[in-house]
């Protein structure tokens, strides 16, 4: 993968009140579903942050992402970091 997740999560900064994922996508249309699927559980998406053309980073609502990670994951979301709120 051109994009390594890895290679971003090292510079990644904790937030203490909410997770956040790196999620590796194809396309606008991929991140437009990766979004509907986080508001189906019930998550905010506070902000979203391209890192590159195909590495996006999602503030989310919560401070567990858990369910996030596993639902996205279950959807065919495959290239994907979780960060727990460092307050968690």
């Amino acid at each position: 993968m051109k994009n390594s997740l890895d290679q971003y999560a090292l510079n990644l900064e904790l937030d203490n009140n909410f997770a956040q994922i790196l999620v590796y996508i194809d396309s606008d249309l991929m991140l437009k579903n990766a979004k509907k699927l986080i508001e189906e559980l019930g998550i905010s998406i506070l902000s979203s942050k391209r890192l590159s053309f195909n590495v996006v980073i999602l503030k989310l609502d919560t401070k567990d992402m858990r369910n996030v990670i596993l639902k996205l994951t279950e959807n065919g979301f495959h290239e994907i970091r979780g960060y727990n709120a460092s307050s968690f």
